[in-house]
Parts: C-alpha cells; sequence; structure tokens
C-alpha cells in the first residue's frame, strides 16, 4: 500500500510513568511496533537496572533497538537504526510507536523522522509530584526482588573486565542509576554483615533519590525543552496526568487512544464507546478568554466549577487559561483535581496563549491536548460528551465572538441530529437576552421551526444549569447525520 503520509506515534514521559504500558496498547489497537528510545535499554546486559520491557509486558507486540549494544559501547549510530526500522515497520503497513523518554536521543529523531516525511502525534505522561515518589519507590523495590543485586555483581565484573577495571560511571552500561549508587555494596569485601547491610540500605535509598531527581530532571526537560520544540514544529501533542493505577484506563489509555484515533482518521479505526451509565458525565464550556467588566461573570464560572465538583462531572474545554474559561478551569481543578479538567487547543492558539500568558502547561489548568487545527479540537470535544455518560452536555458562559460560534455549531449539530445532548447557557444577568431575543424572531420569520426555538436552554444559576443539563432532550432519536 503506498500512503500519503507517513504516521507515527511517540509516547514521552520521565522513568516509571507507564510509557510501556501504553506503547503495548496504543501498539495493539492500531498495528504498531514499538521503537525504544531509550539510551540504556540498548545494552545486552542489565536488564534490570536498565527496566527493559518485561515478555509478559510487551504482550507479543514487537520492540526494536533494545538489546543490540555491548556493555562497553555508545548508541552513536541509534538515529539513523531508528529512522531505518521505522521505515521498514511503514513498508509493512505497520505504525511505528516511539516510546522513551531520553533527553539525547528523542529530538534528534523527531527531527529526522519529520525531515523524513512523519506525521506524528505525541502523548506525553506527566507523573503528579503526590503520588511520583511512591512510583518510583515501586519500582526499586520491584527491581531489587527481580535479582538486582545479582545483575549488578555481572556488570561489575564486565566492569573489569572491559574497562581493566577503570571506573567509569559516564561510559556503556555503566552510567545506569543504581549502579554507581551500589558500588560501596559491591567493593565491600569485609566480613561484617552489620557493615554490608548498611551498605545495602544506603544503596537503595541513593538510588531512589537518584531515580526521583532524574524523573523530576526528565519533566523539567519536557516542559521547557522538548513541549516548545514540539508546538514550533506544529506536532500534535496530548498531555496526560498520571495519578493512580487504579484510573488509568479513564484517564491515560483511554484519552490516549481516543486522540490516537482521530488523529489517523479511520486508517486503523477504532470505534469510540457510546456513553454509558457508569461513564463520568462530561461537559464541554464555551466562554470568553477576558473576564469582562463586571467580575460576575468569572464568578459565576467558579460557581460553576463548584457545582461540578459536587456532580463529579468532568470538564472538556478550549483549554485557555485566562478569563472566563482559566477561571472555570482552575477551579475545578483545584477541587477534584487535575484529571477533572481536560483542554484542548490548536498548536497556533497554544503558542499565542503561551507567549501572552508566560505561562507553558501546568497541572494547575488540568491535561491538556494540543491539536494541529480547530476542526480537530471540535470533534475531539464533541467525542467527549458523546463518550460520557448520561447527563452530559454544552455549556456556555458569557463570552465573545468565539463563544457564540461554538455555542450556535453545537446548537445547529442538535438540530442536525448529530447528537441530542443538551445545550444549556447561564444567563449571567441577562448576558444572552440579546441572543434569545434573535433566535425567537428567527423562528417567527421562519428560517427554524418552532421545536428547535428551544433547543438552547437557559439557567440563571450555576445549581440550575446542572439541573437543566439533567433533563430530557427534545431530540431523542438517533442521530440522522454521520459527522465528518
Amino acid at each position: 500500500m503506498t500512503r500519503t503520509h507517513k504516521p507515527a506515534v511517540a509516547i514521552f514521559g520521565p522513568t516509571a510513568s507507564g510509557k510501556t504500558k501504553l506503547g503495548v496498547a496504543v501498539s495493539k489497537a492500531f498495528l504498531g511496533e514499538v521503537i525504544s528510545v531509550d539510551s540504556l535499554q540498548c545494552y545486552k546486559p542489565g536488564s534490570i537496572i536498565t527496566a527493559k520491557p518485561e515478555h509478559d509486558e510487551i504482550q507479543n507486540i514487537p520492540h526494536h533497538l533494545i538489546d543490540y549494544l555491548q556493555a562497553d559501547e555508545e548508541p552513536d549510530d541509534f538515529i539513523s537504526l531508528a529512522i531505518n526500522k521505522m521505515e521498514d515497520i511503514i513498508s509493512r503497513n505497520r505504525i511505528p510507536v516511539l516510546v522513551g523518554g531520553s533527553t539525547s536521543l528523542t529530538i534528534p529523531l523527531l527531527q529526522q523522522a519529520l525531515k523524513h516525511h512523519y506525521i506524528i502525534l505525541g502523548i506525553m505522561l506527566v507523573p503528579q509530584p503526590s503520588n511520583y515518589q511512591q512510583l518510583i519507590e515501586t519500582r526499586g523495590d520491584a527491581m531489587v526482588k527481580q535479582g538486582l543485586l545479582a545483575e549488578l555483581s555481572e556488570l561489575k565484573a564486565l566492569e573489569k573486565t572491559l574497562l581493566q577495571g577503570e571506573r567509569d560511571f559516564n561510559r556503556g552500561v555503566w552510567k545506569a542509576i543504581g549502579y554507581p549508587e551500589f558500588s560501596p555494596y559491591l567493593d565491600y569485601d569485609g566480613v561484617s554483615d552489620i557493615k554490608r547491610e548498611v551498605l545495602y540500605h544506603q544503596g537503595v535509598t541513593m538510588m531512589r533519590a537518584s531515580t526521583l531527581q532524574y524523573g523530576f530532571n526528565q519533566l523539567e526537560w519536557l516542559r521547557h525543552t522538548l513541549t516548545p520544540f514540539l508546538h514550533q514544529q506544529k506536532v500534535a501533542t496530548i498531555s496526560l496526568n498520571v495519578t493512580d493505577k487504579q484510573f488509568w484506563a479513564a484517564e491515560v489509555e483511554g484519552p490516549a487512544l481516543s486522540m490516537a484515533n482521530q488523529f489517523f482518521h479511520g486508517t486503523h479505526s477504532v470505534i469510540p464507546v457510546p456513553g454509558k451509565a457508569s461513564n463520568p458525565r462530561v461537559v464541554c464550556l464555551f466562554g470568553g478568554s477576558s473576564s469582562g467588566n463586571d467580575p460576575s461573570h468569572v464568578k459565576a464560572a467558579k460557581d460553576l466549577s463548584l457545582e461540578l465538583h459536587r456532580n463529579n462531572i468532568t470538564l472538556i474545554y478550549g483549554g485557555g487559561m485566562t478569563g472566563v474559561m482559566g477561571a472555570a478551569a482552575s477551579a475545578l481543578v483545584a477541587l477534584s483535581g487535575p484529571s477533572s479538567v481536560h483542554g484542548i487547543v490548536p498548536a497556533a492558539l497554544a503558542k499565542f496563549e503561551e507567549n501572552v500568558t508566560g505561562q507553558s502547561h501546568m497541572s494547575k489548568f488540568g491535561s491538556r491536548t494540543v491539536v494541529r487545527d480547530m476542526h480537530t479540537r471540535k470533534r475531539l470535544m464533541i467525542e467527549a460528551v458523546l463518550n460520557g455518560g448520561p447527563g452530559s452536555g454544552f455549556v456556555a458562559l458569557s463570552g465573545g465572538y468565539g463563544t457564540m460560534e461554538e455555542l450556535l455549531e453545537v446548537t445547529t449539530w442538535y438540530q442536525l441530529g448529530i447528537h441530542n445532548c443538551n445545550v444549556c447557557v447561564l444567563n449571567v444577568d441577562g448576558f444572552y437576552d440579546g441572543l434569545l431575543d434573535w433566535v425567537s424572531k428567527v423562528s417567527e420569520k421562519g428560517f427554524i421551526g418552532a421545536k428547535d426555538r428551544t433547543i438552547i436552554q437557559v439557567a440563571s444559576s450555576a445549581e440550575g444549569l446542572v439541573r437543566c443539563l439533567e433533563g430530557k432532550t427534545q431530540h431523542s432519536e438517533q442521530r440522522r447525520i454521520e459527522w465528518i
């Protein structure tokens, strides 16, 4: 098959963030093969210390560029090998899935992939600081149980053979976190069991501390180096918060697969699951990037966030960090946590807003997806609402032209039968009276039918708006138009 473009997925994240798990899930869903972008997993020895994926983890998904270097070699030809492997995967009508967090290999590989005309979806995993240390400790404990100490002894023997006993923690596989930290333990040849025990516990503590610091350094690199690069190259990117493993499917794997499905536009289709009663309710929120002249508009946004929190409703919105929308998003994150808010923003607007606000994406505003264009944003927003539980819908707060455009578009979608979710406005101090009068006039003049006159429902309070969403929709029939 000849491709008009060459799609690829790239999964980034710090150590112990779940990259391997997500790489396997994406590969299974979209006929992919994983290319490890890791400067240590390429070594043949050191499977435990470099956290290579185990056989049961990879679930028969091919993993490439692992185990191909000797202990004292360097991955100098990694980029060319990776590009060749991507070309091989594409030639077999499969999808390259790049998985890793290497600060030295990632950007050079992406640069070459873009030069080779790959269209890349970036998925960034961001562990929350509150539980990241526990993830690191769990990873370290698992390594010890798997036989870390025996493996470290093997690496010491290789060091003596290949480096003539000249220790170098900046070379080959011995760069891996864990080997320097346990070196005093490995070097001890005394007879005191107490001393050996002390050195062992020191090694464990130092390995955890070094791994945690390395993870935080990777997060800083992701935020301040990789993210600007991806935006500059207009790479569609989704940022997902990693919290607790019990929420992995809902907060990480589900959104990632949904975004990948949209990215591939059905080339390797995964049909969105219709909303079920067990799914959380989702509100798609429109509103101004300005605060207006009256503080009542921002207050209404915060009041709505409180009601969403009380009713366990999640929010999807345009990703803004200012004005009415920024107030609603940050208030809900403060109440319900980062996973309660998902912003979707086109790359051009993301860059513009960051220049204006001087802020890159922060968990204060929840998770964020950067997409290529406005159409993609709108499609992902409606899919999120359609996949939400009963009572999901569209809400407009006070705003300007953009808010009106989005409100009238989802109203038109309802009229056409593309969706049957409620469309509600929070009419703060009569803000929407003029629009509602216009709708009445349009109906009177015969441009819309009488039943379509009340598609837009009105609430005067946050509590009333939530009740509005819970009400029965007027158009209960199935969608009549296939949305493209």
